[in-house]
Order: C-alpha cells, then sequence, then structure tokens
C-alpha cells in the first residue's frame, strides 16, 4: 500500500496533532527538571517520544490489556497514521532546507563531511548485511536480509527515509519493515547522544578538544532547554507585509505548492511505469518522494535567486519550520515503534546496532583526522552524531564543544549534508537492487555487498585524488 492510500479520519489526525503537541510539552517539562536528561543534553523531542511510546498502545496499553481491562485507557497513537506523518513530514523537511539561502562559498569542509557521511552509510550497510548473513546461515534462516540496508537509514538518513523505504520492502516479504526502521532511527538517537557525551568527555580528558576545556562551560539555559537567562535570539524576519499576509504562512504555502508539484511529478513518473509494466519500480519511486521533493525547492530557490525575487523567503523562518516538522517527525517516529516487531527481530537490532555502532565510530574517527586541517576532534564528534541520529543530532554536540558557534564546523555539518543527498542517490538506488533485479534472492544481496565495497573505494580514490584526505595521521 503507498503511504498516499491510507485512509485517516479527520477527528483521528487532529487527536494525532494533540497528543503529539502534548507529549512535546512533557520533554520540554522533564528536559527542564530532570538532572539525568539535562546532564546528556537529550532533546525534548526524543523525551516526548519515548512517554508517548509508553503512554501509548504498545506499552500501557498491552498492560492494560494484560489485566483484562477492556477500555482503552491509553493514549490511542495508531502505527499506520504515525508512520504516514513521519513520511510526509519527511519530505516537507527537505523541501524548508531546500529553500534556505544557499551558501556562496564551498571548501574543503562540506565536501570531506559529506564524503565522509557517504562511506559511512556504505560501512554500516555492509556491516548489517554480514550480520544478517551470519544469522541466516546460523540461528534465523528466515531472516529477510535486506533488514540490514536499515542501519543506515535508520542510524544516519533519519526516520522518514528508514520507515518510507522499509514500509516499501514490506510487500517482498519484510513483516514490519518500516516499524523495524523507525527502531533503528530510535537506538540511533540514543547512541547518538549518550556516547555522544561521552566521546566529549573523553576528548576534554584527553585534552582533545580545542574550544572548551570542560563541561562546565555549558550554561543552565542549554542544559535546561530553556532560556531563561541569556538573551532571546531571533527566529526570523518578516518579508512580506502582514496587513497583505503573514509572512510565516507564505512561507508554508510555498512548501506546500512545492511538495503538491512532487507529488504531482512522482504521481505521472509511477503511472508512466505501471503503463509499461514496471510495478515494482513505480512502487519504489514513491519511497525517493524526497528528492524530487528537494531538487523542486533546490530550483524554485535558484529561480528566485536568478530573477532576484528571493526576498520573499527568509531563511530564519524555514529553519524555525524545519525544526517544527523534526519535532513533530521525531516524535511519530518513536511512538510508532511496535514492541512485537522489536521482540521478533531483537537480536538482528542489537546486534546490528553494536556492530554498526563501533564501525561508525572507528571509521569517523580515523577520517577525521585525516580529512580536515582544523578541530578533528570536534568535527569526529559531531559526524558521529549525524551518522547515529540527525543533523539536529550534530548540531546539538557542536553545541556543546562550541557554544558560540565561533567556528564554521556546524556549518560545515549543514552544507555538507546537503552534497550528501546527492552523492549518497547511488546508495540508495543500489540498496533497491536486491528486489529489483534479483527476486529478493541471498545472492542478490552478496551482489549489493561487493557494489557497495566498489563503491567506498571509488570514493576513497576520488577523495584521495583531489587531495581531501591523507593516509598518514598528521603530526602535531
Amino acid at each position: 500500500m503507498s503511504p498516499w492510500d491510507l485512509s485517516v479520519n479527520l477527528k483521528d489526525a487532529v487527536l494525532d496533532f494533540t497528543f503529539i503537541s502534548m507529549f512535546l510539552v512533557i520533554g520540554t517539562v522533564l528536559r527542564r527538571y530532570i538532572p539525568f536528561f539535562r546532564k546528556y543534553l537529550i532533546p525534548n523531542n526524543i523525551l516526548g517520544g519515548f512517554f508517548a511510546l509508553i503512554l501509548g498502545p504498545q506499552v500501557l496499553g498491552a498492560f492494560v490489556r494484560l489485566l483484562g481491562y477492556t477500555q482503552k485507557a491509553y493514549i490511542p497513537l495508531d502505527g499506520d497514521r504515525l508512520g504516514i506523518y513521519v513520511y510526509h513530514l519527511l519530505a516537507l523537511t527537505f523541501i524548508a532546507m531546500g529553500l534556505r539561502k544557499e551558501k556562496t562559498e564551498w571548501g574543503k569542509g562540506p565536501l570531506s563531511k559529506s564524503i565522509t557521511s557517504i562511506i559511512t552509510y556504505l560501512l554500516q550497510a555492509s556491516v548489517g548485511l554480514l550480520v544478517a548473513f551470519t544469522l541466516i546461515y546460523t540461528i534465523k534462516p528466515d531472516l529477510f536480509p535486506g533488514i540490514g540496508l536499515l542501519v543506515p537509514m535508520g542510524f544516519g538518513m533519519g526516520p522518514g527515509l528508514a520507515y518510507s523505504i522499509g514500509h516499501n520492502w514490506e510487500k517482498f516479504g519484510f513483516e514490519g519493515g518500516g516499524l523495524v526502521g523507525l527502531t533503528f532511527a530510535a537506538i540511533g538517537y540514543l547512541i547518538a547522544f549518550f556516547v555522544g557525551i561521552g566521546l566529549i568527555n573523553y576528548g576534554i580528558k584527553r585534552k582533545k578538544t580545542k574550544l572548551i576545556s570542560g563541561l562546565d562551560g555549558i550554561t543552565n539555559d542549554i542544559r535546561m532547554g530553556v532560556l531563561k537567562e541569556t538573551e532571546n535570539p531571533i527566529a526570523g524576519k518578516l518579508p512580506l507585509a502582514t496587513e497583505a499576509i503573514e509572512s510565516m504562512a507564505f512561507q508554508l504555502a510555498l512548501i506546500g505548492t512545492i511538495y503538491l508539484a512532487t507529488y504531482g511529478i512522482v504521481k505521472f513518473l509511477t503511472d508512466l511505469l505501471i503503463n509499461n509494466g514496471l510495478t515494482d519500480f513505480a512502487s519504489t519511486l514513491w519511497s525517493f518522494h524526497f528528492i524530487i521533493a528537494i531538487i523542486l525547492s533546490l530550483s524554485t530557490r535558484k529561480i528566485l535567486d536568478v530573477t532576484k525575487r528571493s526576498y520573499v523567503i527568509d531563511t530564519g523562518l524555514m529553519n524555525r519550520i524545519t525544526g517544527v516538522a523534526i519535532d513533530y517527525l521525531v516524535v511519530a517516529s518513536i511512538a510508532a515503534i511496535s514492541i512485537t516487531i522489536v521482540v521478533k527481530y531483537w537480536a538482528s537490532l542489537l546486534f546490528m546496532s553494536i556492530f554498526g555502532g563501533v564501525a561508525t565510530v572507528l571509521f569517523i574517527y580515523w577520517a577525521a583526522y585525516r580529512a580536515f586541517d582544523d578541530y578533528p576532534f570536534e568535527r569526529f564528534v559531531g559526524i558521529f552524531g549525524e551518522m547515529t541520529g540527525t543533523i539536529n543530532s550534530a548540531l546539538v554536540l557542536y553545541r556543546v564543544m562550541d557554544p558560540e558557534f565561533k567556528t564554521n564546523i556546524a556549518e560545515d555539518a549543514v552544507y555538507g549534508s546537503g552534497i550528501s543527498i546527492f552523492i549518497g542517490l547511488p546508495l540508495l538506488v543500489m540498496m533497491n537492487f536486491p528486489m529489483m533485479f534479483w527476486n529478493n534472492e541471498l545472492y542478490g544481496y552478496w551482489y549489493t555487498l561487493g557494489l557497495f565495497i566498489v563503491y567506498a573505494i571509488v570514493l576513497l580514490t576520488v577523495w584521495k585524488l583531489v587531495g581531501f584526505l591523507s593516509f598518514r595521521k598528521k603530526s602535531k
């Protein structure tokens, strides 16, 4: 079933919005008053998401049913509906990011960060496949091999893409594929922050951090997540007259218009593929709707820049819309986790997360000290945060190490992520090869693993040839 075909009652959709909003408020309160969450700087959306999972049908609902009660004494958040919200919020996030002010100067930082990210994705996918092969050949012969490919999607690419691709694979026999992707994303968030803060402490003790000498420099406002002592930053400007139209409404309208165009283009392409007998390709295309969305948004921004009409877009407001979409996306993605699916795939989730996380740390540490001339440890921690969470995870960790954002490492991370979308496109296509060309046979996944290795070697070679990577660690 296409994510566009789920019938949603308006009452349920409105209540879902109010419930998710409530859990964002609860997450804010938890971060504000519980020292443990302040210590590890756990974002409010993650706290809200896990609280929603606990009070929803998967945890509290199961407990109520176990006690024999028939009344729904829990928050009725439906996993299918939440998955659809995640799917659409993913595209809206990419559109808002594409409409922001573009970077005018490109240096070594964003490109090196981008290539590091793509090779990390390839490594995570390879580790995931190897663990899947091991389980299939030993204790889990009926395991869907593609579960290993969800490691980079859930860890580094975010819950939206992990759900979209995993959900698409369900028609090939991957039971609960979308929810497995969301589970990997939730595990990745926990790794990003708990391990990330641990790495920062390690760097401080070993004097590897260049910007801070201790975590005492983190203000109470940052730890609590509520700005009480520092001056409130400006959220955005008003590029349009409010008596004509609210500026925020226009920004949202522009995003909505581009998403409508995205739907029209994807619908046209899928109908074309279906009419030519390529039904499987058509269903896969719906999972890549966000790529069409980012291309359209970047093209729109470019047209407005060339015609000198980009003044109608405010980067600050677009940043706020992006943040809102991500907050609601994260809560919905964690609340949609199925305990039944977790129990079914617990061995795969555990071993893939452990081995994938260790491989991620080791490779990014190796690359950071060979690819970056400045702040290698800070960049290592930030890229690790993104490759196990999202770009927001990276920004939180960068904020800890560079509270005033005096360096360009955070900016490089943001624009490097934009480059990664296009460099990583072949990876996304290759992940679907076993289903598209080899009828989901196990040998097809072995071929795909070989392609990952070849692509990683190509990237490393190009990286070295352009002088952005040194195979010798630079001396102090």
